[in-house]
């Protein structure tokens, strides 16, 4: 058969010249192009079967690795192929991805990381002509260096270390471990032994850790280290120190009993008790222990009171056994009445016709164990009433006729007392008073009450009386005349009673009432004021004395209702002004008040004055010194600094601008005069110095203005040529040098000091 040579766009071409109807072509044109598209198609799936080749051969395949992390990793591959990709499955990873810059048959790498993970799949995509063929898969699996954490372990215990692994201590190999103080923070490392594929082993090390050795707390203490307890009653023991740590407590067998500072216990004998502290799961050592002493529980005691008390009298119950019985109102009640061998209590008031019956609790408490309480009953007896009388009214001095007393709820026979106000049992009465009566039934039982008795004067008033008041300032109080009264007269007042034959009083402030004992005068109501030095307070700038050029103040603060008059200097009126300022003159302080007539003098304020130094003056002292002519200390300010030297001159290099004034020390006081005139340097000093003879022809003698430290003295020719130089010792100012070997000429004598330099010419001669 022969292949058609003609292609397919000639084909189109004849076809279009077999059909040249345009419009057929529109109708058949869209059904062709379809089948040309279909026999393109065909073409191409032709050629690519006739193209193909022959496919790579793989003669090695890669073998899976078990290795450690961190070790390198060798894939190899033995192929035919002419191309070849790596590629890579992660355990995060979907499908396969291309390894970068891997395209040969072999390919290494480091294991570990995010980039070759434990559990990567590894290929080789190989490549020959257009076939395309892949290795095995081949399984990464990595054994991982072993994480341990930080080991914390009580001193003197054992360390735990994992047999998995062998461990070093700073380094050093180590089996066991007891932890010592010095231990603490050593370095501890672990390392296991991995069997690696296809061939070989690996050694990993695991993360270095510190070793803490937790230091043991310190054995408790006890506050009491004898305990006294009562047998079979509960009982606590105490220890301190471990806080905020746990307190573990143990028997004298050593059997543990409880945890906390505070241990609670019943126990039948004596014994010891010792404790030890826990922080941080590390039991320190044993306390030097507790010891504990038990007594028996006293016997209750006995009743030995009496059956019966009166009503509202005070009573004494009593019960035998010991000399410290406890008193409680019930037998169940925690808080007790007494710790007396009697309870002394007030009995009720019973205002019935029948005995009240009541129970007290009394124990015996010994080496601080309490017997059961015994109950102590007694009786309260109705209360002895007595018909009280009406009040009686006596006109004149008589004395009181008494009804016959009746009684109720006692047992009689009765007996009766009577008591007044008067000056007799019964009377006569001078003013109004009271009786008293107190009736005893045969049980010592009794009651009390009181009768006012009014007196009324016998017969009309026939004295008025007058009073005259005096004021004693000095000794705050009156001095009270009574006319009127030709016998005693008396003065009351809210708490006491004043009698006068004379009628003469010297009271303090009050309200008094004065009557005249006979009964036939009016009385007189008097409303003394109290006097008294009114309070003040006293403020002032000054303790002590103070300099003639300083200001001061008084000041004074009173109540709104005493009067200030003034204050007084030297017993004269200075200033009615309550607030005094200025430059106040020497001399004594008083503040006059005034309050109820009475003038009031303040302690004296001694005020003391000290003389200022008069102003000083500055002038120039020769051409180097400036110099104070003051009386006192000078105190220095140069250039707005304050000088601490208070020499009385200063040299004109240490400033431009001069002041100073004078100090007069009056003991702990400084007294200041004005600062001096203004001393201004117009321009910076230099130092002076003179070389003479001059011409000389061997010794010259230099002298200096005043005091130089550290100069230096240098001797030129007229070119600059330094010739010599000598050194200018400290405090210093006349010295002689030989010059005489130096040849006849002109020189320069140059001086520095203090940075300050300065030139003299010399001449030198045969």
């Amino acid at each position: 058969m022969i292949k058609s040579q003609i292609a397919p766009c000639e084909w189109f071409a004849i076809f279009i010249y077999r059909f040249p109807d345009i419009d057929f072509l529109r109708l058949v044109l869209p059904s062709f192009s379809a089948l040309f598209r279909a026999m393109k198609t065909l073409f191409f799936l032709l050629s690519s079967f006739l193209s193909i080749a022959q496919c790579a051969t793989i003669s090695t395949q890669p073998l899976s690795q078990i290795s450690c992390e961190g070790d390198s990793i060798r894939l190899t591959v033995a192929s035919s192929g002419s191309t070849f990709q790596w590629e890579k499955r992660r355990p995060t990873d979907t499908k396969y991805t291309s390894i970068t810059n891997a395209r040969s048959k072999r390919y290494s790498f480091l294991s570990g990381g995010s980039t070759h993970p434990t559990g990567t799949y590894y290929r080789l995509k190989i490549t020959l002509d257009k076939c395309i063929s892949y290795s095995d898969s081949v399984l990464l699996v990595l054994r991982k260096a072993p994480i341990i954490s930080s080991i914390s372990v009580c001193e003197k215990a054992l360390v735990p270390l994992s047999p998995l692994y062998f461990w070093t201590l700073n380094g050093l190999p180590v089996d066991s471990i007891i932890a010592q103080p010095l231990l603490h923070g050593a370095k501890l490392k672990a390392f296991v032994r991995h069997t690696t594929y296809p061939t070989g082993t690996c050694v990993l090390a695991s993360n270095e850790v510190s070793l803490n050795v937790r230091t043991l707390p310190l054995a408790p203490s006890h506050v009491l280290k004898i305990v006294t307890a009562c047998t079979g009653l509960p009982f606590s023991l105490n220890a301190t120190g471990c806080s905020p740590s746990l307190t573990y407590w143990y028997n004298a067998s050593g059997a543990k009993l409880g945890e906390g500072s505070r241990l609670p216990l019943v126990a039948s004998d004596s014994s010891i008790f010792r404790a030890s502290c826990v922080k941080s799961g590390c039991e320190g050592p044993l306390s030097t222990g507790v010891k504990t002493i038990l007594f028996t529980i006293p016997s209750p005691p006995i009743n030995t009171s009496a059956t019966y008390f009166c009503s509202d009298v005070t009573i004494t119950l009593q019960a035998s056994g010991g000399l410290d019985n406890i008193w409680y109102e019930s037998e169940l009640t925690k808080s007790n009445l007494s710790t007396a061998t009697a309870l002394v209590m007030k009995a009720i008031h019973n205002t019935s016709a029948k005995d009240s019956i009541l129970v007290r609790f009394a124990s015996v408490k010994i080496n601080d164990c309490e017997s059961d309480r015994t109950p102590v009953i007694f009786r309260i007896k109705p209360r002895v009433k007595l018909l009280p009388l009406l009040a009686i009214s006596l006109t004149g001095e008589r004395t009181i006729i008494l009804p016959e007393a009746q009684t109720f709820n006692g047992t009689p026979p009765y007996k009766i007392s009577y008591t007044s106000t008067a000056k007799s049992l019964l009377g006569p009465y001078s003013s109004n008073g009271f009786l008293y009566r107190t009736v005893t039934d045969s049980l010592g039982c009794y009651i009390k009450d009181t009768t006012l008795v009014n007196y009324v004067r016998n017969g009309p008033i026939i004295h008025h009386l007058t009073a005259r008041t005096e004021t004693n300032c000095l000794m705050n109080n009156y001095r009270i005349r009574i006319d009127g009264c030709p016998l005693k007269t008396s003065g009351l007042n809210a708490s006491k009673r004043y009698e006068s034959p004379l009628a003469d009083f010297i009271l303090s402030g009050g309200n008094y009432t004065f009557f005249c004992n006979d009964g036939q005068t009016d009385t007189i109501q008097l409303n003394l004021p109290i006097l008294k030095q009114p309070s003040s307070v006293v403020d002032k700038s000054f303790t002590s004395h103070i300099c003639e050029a300083d200001s001061a103040f008084l000041s004074l603060t009173i109540d709104s209702n005493v009067r200030f008059v003034g204050w007084e200097k030297d017993h004269h009126l200075y200033s009615q002004d309550k607030t005094i300022t200025g430059l106040l003159p020497s001399g004594e302080y008083q503040n006059v008040l005034e309050e109820n007539g009475c003038f009031y003098r303040s302690d004296i304020i001694t005020l003391e004055r000290r003389p200022n130094p008069p102003t000083p003056r500055l002038e120039k002292m020769g051409a180097f010194f400036i110099k104070a002519h003051s009386i006192g200390i000078s105190e220095w300010l140069i250039d707005k600094t304050r000088s601490t030297d208070s020499l009385s001159f200063r040299k004109i290099t240490e400033g431009r601008e001069f002041y100073v004034r004078a100090k007069w020390m009056h003991k702990n006081l400084a007294c200041y005069s004005p600062y001096s005139n203004v001393y201004l340097v117009e321009r910076p000093a230099v130092y002076e110095f003179t070389a003479y003879p001059n011409p000389t022809n061997r010794m010259l003698t230099i002298e200096i203005a005043y005091d130089t430290e550290n100069a230096m003295l240098y001797l030129f020719d007229l070119k600059g040529e330094m010739l010599d130089a000598t050194e200018i010792k400290n405090s210093s100012r006349i010295l002689n040098w030989d010059i005489s070997r130096f040849p006849t000429g002109t020189y320069i004598l140059k001086l520095i000091s203090d940075g300050i330099s300065q030139e003299k010419t010399i001449r030198k001669f045969l």
